[in-house]
C-alpha cells in the first residue's frame, strides 16, 4: 500500500508528470492495469491526454467516480435499481411539495423551491448525513429558525426516500453503495490509480480514496498548492482550501504509513516573463513591479460587450493568420457565459471562427421543443390566441408563411379564439371573399380538429401514463420524426459551408432534443406509475423536466476556440487566453444569497460535527482560486478586457483584478475603442461593412 502526493503551483507541470509516467510504465510493459481519475468535466481531454501514446489504450483508462461506480455495482451486483436522474429527481421533489404543502412552514412553495431542495438533499447525501442523523441533531439544536427549517428537510428527505426505495438508486447514492462495493470486485485491487485535476473531495469521494488507497500498491494524487504549511491565513493564502483537502488526505492515511510527496517548482508551463510574473505575484502580497517591456500581456477597455467581443475576435484573426496559431490553442474564460453566449456566436460567425461554448443550453427555447410544448398549451390555455399563433408560427408544423398571416389577420380582425377556433368562419363572407376564406377554414381544421381530438382525450384528470400514451401517438400521427428530417434536408441545403457546419449542430440538437422528450416521458411513467393527474400538473411536471435536463455535448470541431467558465473550464494547452468581463461584482463575484441553510446554520452544524458544503466565506475563497487557475492557463499570452458600459448603457466598473494588474505591470498600455474606433479589415466578407465604417468616420473628422 503506498500514497503520493504530486504538488505544485499552477504551471509546475502536475499532469504532465503524471501522463509521462504513465506513458513510461506502459511503453516498459507494465502488466498491473492503470485508471487516471478526473472530475466528469475534465475525462474528455484527459482522453485526448492519455491517447497521444496509442499503446495506452491497451492498459490505461480515463474514469470518473461516477463511471467507477456503475461498473463495480454491475458486478456485484449493487445496481439492480434504476437510476433517477436529476430530471428524474426533480419531477419526484416537485410531486412531494405540491402533496405535502400544507405541512411545510418554510419549503412550500413547490415551483421555487425545487433546485434548492434537489442541493440540499444532494448536499446531505454526499456527506453522508442520514435522515436519522437529522432528527437527532433536530432534539439538541436550541436555535427555533433552524429547528424549523430541519423540520421542512426532513419532511421532504423522508418523503423522497420512501419514493425512491427500492425502485431507484439516486445518483448521489452511487458513491456511498461504490465504497460499499469496492472490495468485493477485483477490477480496481492491485492497480495503479492516478487522481488529477480535482480542487476538493466530498466525504463520500474520500472513503473511496481511503478504500483505493487500502486496495492498491500506488496511489497518486495531485494538487495545486505551494507548500504544506496548513495552518496559513485563508484571507492571505490563495491556496489555503486546497490545503485543508489535502490535510483530510492525510488523515485517511495510519500514522505509521509513510506518504511520498514530490513538490515540482518549476513553472514549465509559462514561456513569457510576463506570465510567471502573473503567477508569483497577482495574489502576493509582496507585490513586485514589472518594468520590462510588455509583449505579452494586453488590457482592452470597450464601450459595451458587443465591441468587447468584436475586438477579441479580431485579436483572434490575427493570432490564426500572423503568429500560426491554431483555433484550439486559443481560449476564453468569463464568469457570465450567459450574458456572452449569444454575441461570442454572432460575432464568431461574422468573422468565421469556429468556436464550442462550454454552457448548458435552455430546452424550454429549443424549436421542438417549443412545439410539443405549445400543443399542451393550446389546450390549457383553452386556445388563446397567443397560444395558437405561437403554434402556428414554429417551423415544425411547416405551414407557408402567407397562409399564416391571412389566418392571423382574419382571426384579429373577427376576435376569433377559445371556443370560436373550434367552430367554423361565418364572420365577413362575401362574394368576393368566399373561396378565400374556405380555404382558411379548412386550414383551421387541418390545425385544429387533431388538437381538438387530443384535447378531448387528456383534458380531465386520469392516469398519468394514458395522458402520455395520447400525446405520444398524437405527436406520431402528427409525423414529428419525419419533420425534423424535412427540417434536416432544409438546414442542409445552404451552399455556405460554414453555415452548413453550424446547421448540424442545429441538427443534432433536434434529434437529442426528441430523444431527452420520450426519456422524460419513460421517466415520468416509471416515478409517477398509476398517479392521476390533470393535464395542468402534467404540464408542470414536464416543464420541470426540461428544465433539468440536459443536452451537454463535446466539441464538434477539434479546431475550435473552446469558451469556459472559472469553474469548470476545459481549457488545456492554451497558448493564448482571453479572460473576458472583467468587471466589479463578476471577478471576483459577489454572491450575497447565503442559501436555505445561511452561514450561521451553518456553523452551528458543523459545531456539532456535521461535514457539511461550504458557506458563502468559504465559496469566495474557492472563487479566488478558480480565478487564479484562470490567469495561469496560458503558455504565452494573456488578453484582459473589460466593459465600461452594460447592455442598458449603465456605467460599469472595472475589476479589483484590472487595478493590480496595473499596479504590477507599470508599463502596460491599456487600449480602448472609447474614443478610437479600431476597424481595420480584417476578412474579405467584411470589407463592404468596414468601409462604409471608415468612410462615416472620415466625413465626421471633416465635418468637425
Amino acid at each position: 500500500m503506498g500514497l503520493r502526493i504530486v504538488y505544485g503551483k499552477s504551471g509546475t507541470g502536475k499532469s504532465k508528470f503524471i501522463y509521462d509516467e504513465i506513458n513510461n510504465k506502459i511503453n516498459s510493459g507494465e502488466k498491473n492495469k492503470i485508471y487516471i481519475i478526473t472530475p466528469e468535466q475534465f475525462s474528455f481531454t484527459a482522453e485526448q491526454k492519455l491517447m497521444e501514446n496509442r499503446n495506452s489504450i491497451i492498459n490505461a483508462e480515463v474514469i470518473t467516480f461516477n463511471r467507477m461506480a456503475y461498473r463495480v455495482l454491475q458486478e456485484v451486483g449493487g445496481c439492480i435499481n434504476t437510476s433517477l436522474t436529476k430530471c428524474g429527481k426533480s419531477m419526484l421533489i416537485y410531486s412531494i411539495l405540491q402533496k405535502e404543502k400544507i405541512k411545510l412552514n418554510l419549503l412550500n412553495k413547490s415551483d421555487e423551491n425545487i433546485d434548492l431542495i434537489s442541493r440540499i438533499i444532494s448536499e446531505f447525501k454526499k456527506n453522508q448525513i442520514s435522515i436519522s442523523d437529522l432528527k437527532i441533531e433536530l432534539e439538541k439544536i436550541e436555535d427555533n429558525y433552524l429547528k424549523i427549517k430541519l423540520k421542512d428537510i426532513i419532511l421532504i428527505f423522508e418523503k423522497f426516500e420512501e419514493n425512491i426505495q427500492n425502485k431507484y438508486i439516486d445518483e448521489t447514492d452511487l458513491l456511498t453503495n461504490l465504497s460499499l462495493n469496492i472490495e468485493k470486485t477485483e477490477l480496481f485491487k492491485n492497480s495503479e490509480i492516478y487522481i488529477d485535476e480535482f480542487v476538493g473531495y466530498t466525504k463520500q469521494e474520500l472513503e473511496i480514496i481511503k478504500t483505493l488507497i487500502e486496495l492498491n500498491k500506488n496511489i497518486t494524487i495531485t494538487f495545486t498548492v505551494d507548500n504544506l504549511d496548513f495552518n496559513s491565513n485563508p484571507d492571505l493564502d490563495i491556496f489555503y482550501t486546497n490545503k485543508q483537502t489535502l490535510n483530510k488526505i492525510f488523515k485517511l492515511i495510519n500514522n505509521d504509513e509513510k506518504i511520498e510527496l514530490i513538490n515540482l517548482n518549476n513553472l514549465y508551463r509559462f514561456k513569457s516573463e510576463e506570465l510567471i510574473y502573473i503567477e508569483n505575484y497577482l495574489y502576493n502580497n509582496k507585490q513586485k513591479k514589472y518594468e520590462n517591456k510588455i509583449n505579452n500581456l494586453n488590457l482592452f477597455l470597450a464601450k459595451n460587450k458587443y465591441s468587447e467581443i468584436e475586438n477579441i475576435a479580431k485579436n483572434i484573426i490575427n493570432l490564426v493568420k500572423n503568429k500560426n496559431y491554431k483555433f484550439n490553442e486559443i481560449g476564453i474564460i468569463t464568469k457570465d457565459i450567459n450574458g456572452y453566449s449569444s454575441l461570442i456566436k454572432a460575432i464568431f460567425t461574422k468573422y468565421e471562427i469556429p468556436v464550442f461554448i462550454d454552457e448548458k443550453k435552455d430546452l424550454n427555447q429549443n424549436i421542438l421543443i417549443r412545439y410539443i410544448l405549445s400543443i399542451l398549451e393550446i389546450i390549457i390555455k383553452n386556445y388563446s390566441y397567443e397560444s395558437i399563433f405561437n403554434y402556428l408560427k414554429n417551423p415544425f408544423l411547416e405551414l407557408d408563411k402567407n397562409d399564416i398571416f391571412n389566418l392571423e389577420k382574419y382571426c384579429k380582425k373577427y376576435g376569433i379564439k377559445n371556443n370560436k377556433i373550434k367552430k367554423d368562419f361565418i364572420y365577413g363572407i362575401n362574394e368576393n371573399n368566399k373561396k378565400e376564406i374556405d380555404y382558411l377554414n379548412e386550414l383551421r381544421k387541418k390545425i385544429i380538429n387533431p388538437i381538438i381530438e387530443l384535447e378531448n382525450k387528456i383534458n380531465k384528470k386520469q392516469n398519468i401514463k394514458n395522458i402520455i400514451k395520447e400525446f405520444y401517438l398524437f405527436l406520431i400521427n402528427e409525423k414529428i420524426e419525419n419533420k425534423i428530417n424535412n427540417l434536416e434536408n432544409n438546414l442542409l441545403k445552404e451552399e455556405n459551408k460554414k453555415i452548413i457546419k453550424n446547421n448540424l449542430e442545429l441538427i443534432k440538437e433536434y434529434k437529442l432534443s426528441y430523444e431527452i422528450v420520450l426519456n422524460i416521458f419513460d421517466e415520468i411513467i416509471n416515478i409517477f406509475e398509476n398517479e392521476e393527474i390533470t393535464l395542468d400538473n402534467f404540464y408542470k411536471i414536464f416543464i420541470i423536466g426540461l428544465k433539468n435536463s440536459d443536452l451537454g455535448k463535446i466539441p464538434g470541431v477539434q479546431d475550435s476556440v473552446i469558451v469556459g467558465d472559472t469553474e469548470r473550464s476545459r481549457t488545456h494547452k492554451i497558448k493564448a487566453l482571453f479572460i473576458i468581463g472583467l468587471n466589479d461584482g463578476v471577478f471576483p463575484s459577489v454572491n450575497k444569497d447565503e442559501g436555505f441553510l445561511n452561514d450561521k446554520d451553518r456553523i452551528i452544524l458543523k459545531e456539532n460535527g456535521f461535514e457539511i458544503a461550504k458557506g458563502t466565506i468559504e465559496n469566495l475563497y474557492d472563487d479566488n482560486f478558480n480565478i487564479y487557475k484562470a490567469f495561469t492557463t496560458a503558455e504565452e499570452k494573456l488578453f484582459l478586457s473589460y466593459s465600461q458600459t452594460d447592455t442598458e448603457g449603465k456605467s460599469l466598473r472595472p475589476s479589483n483584478l484590472i487595478l493590480k494588474i496595473k499596479k504590477i505591470f507599470i508599463n502596460l498600455k491599456q487600449e480602448s475603442d472609447i474614443l478610437k474606433n479600431n476597424n481595420e479589415i480584417i476578412l474579405e466578407k467584411n470589407l463592404y461593412e468596414n468601409l462604409i465604417f471608415n468612410l462615416n468616420y472620415f466625413d465626421e473628422k471633416n465635418n468637425e
